[in-house]
């Protein structure tokens, strides 16, 4: 069968696009190589999305405002949002809802491995496993993760930066008990020498993880590290691992495709965020292929839209890792800085809408003379 559109990778950018393109009565397929995928993720998501996207509550296992920060000397900060909270999702359920809604706008769902991708005068013919027969499409849109398929075989620039992260589940126990109700993010060279460690529950159990970038160092040993020092006894009942690109491709559009979600590399840098701008670069990469196919508009407006609206963040972002996150003693500057209550309601909200929220003169003077005493005389 032809399609107009078919969207490669079954997660939260791609049901997201399926459904958008649905609901305008484009002819869509959905591909998706295992229905019953468990995406190794913390599964956060910021009070903005949940609002924007219509998240039942059925599927928000924890709401959450507390949150406190750990350095490698081991002190805490502790902090709360005073106007939001940040939602606990489980990604099997949360990915199942989504698909399920683009079905429900009328796409078809197929459950397969793309084999090869082959452009042809019309678009594209896609080869699936399990002796299923090619897909036609006019158009494609690779949602398909880190290690994209489309990507390669469209030939798009590659990932420039990936980490590679590590989580364990486990059930609620003695140890973890203060942590029903609390987000914990590690900043320590132990648990992950450049990027963070992290505690999020969930409604039975808890999920604890780390990462580092690809190759650099041993993830199974961190993890291991992060445990023990947490001092848990008790064994996980689920282990994940997966990449995670934390740089934009330098460039996600072509003439007929385009890249969203972790196939584009719309990661974070030094949070790691991607449910938002997964389900963010579905959305706007489907209104724009709505407008390709109507009204023969380049789709390089999803790619412009995008950087626009979002490369502020990225950048500040990357700003931060990679001055703070290089050694133990920025590390414990850094948490020292997080203290500060303007930084903490800046830093909040501008996480619930994804939105740079502008300080007063005199606050943002004084948060970068407390930057530049930290970073001089450490924490």
């Amino acid at each position: 069968m032809r399609y107009d559109v078919a969207v490669i990778g079954g997660g939260p950018s791609g049901a997201v696009a399926a459904a958008e393109l649905a609901k305008e009565g484009i002819a869509t397929v959905l591909i998706e190589r295992n229905l019953g995928n468990v995406k190794p993720c913390g599964g956060a998501i910021p009070l903005g999305l949940i609002e924007e996207f219509s998240i039942p509550d059925t599927l928000v296992e924890k709401k959450l405002s507390k949150m406190s920060v750990r350095s490698p000397k081991g002190r805490m900060i502790s902090m709360e949002m005073p106007n939001g909270y940040v939602g606990m999702v489980r990604r099997e359920r949360f990915d199942s809802y989504l698909r399920d809604m683009a079905g429900r706008h009328g796409t078809e769902v197929i459950e397969a491995l793309v084999k090869e991708i082959r452009q042809n005068g019309n678009g594209y013919t896609i080869l699936l496993s399990r002796d299923l027969p090619p897909v036609e499409a006019s158009y494609v849109i690779g949602a398909d993760g880190a290690n994209s398929k489309t990507a390669v075989e469209l030939g798009f620039p590659a990932n420039e930066l990936q980490v590679i992260a590590m989580q364990q589940r486990f059930h609620y126990c003695d140890t973890l008990k203060p942590y029903e109700e609390l987000v914990e993010i590690w900043f320590d060279g132990e648990v992950s020498p450049d990027f963070y460690g992290w505690i999020f529950p969930k409604t039975d159990h808890i999920a604890i993880g780390t990462g580092t970038e690809f190759r650099k160092h041993n993830l199974k040993k961190l993890q291991n590290r992060f445990v023990e020092k947490l001092g848990v006894a008790e064994k996980p009942y689920l282990d994940e691992a997966a990449k995670i690109p934390m740089k934009p491709r330098k460039s996600f559009s072509q003439e007929k495709a385009i890249l969203i979600g972790d196939a584009a590399g719309l990661v974070t840098p030094a949070n790691g965020e991607g449910i938002f701008f997964a389900m963010r670069s579905g959305k706007l990469g489907a209104q724009a292929m709505i407008e390709r196919i109507r009204n023969n508009l380049p789709l390089k407006t999803y790619e412009k839209t995008f950087r626009k609206l979002y490369a502020p963040i990225f950048f500040g972002l990357q700003t931060l890792q990679s001055v703070y996150y290089k050694s133990d003693r920025l590390r414990e500057s850094f948490v020292a800085i997080c203290e500060d209550t303007d930084v903490q309601r800046i830093t909040f909200d501008s996480y619930l809408y994804k939105q740079m929220v502008p300080a007063p003169w005199s606050v943002q003077m004084k948060i970068f003379m407390k930057n530049i005493y930290h970073l001089v005389k450490g924490s």
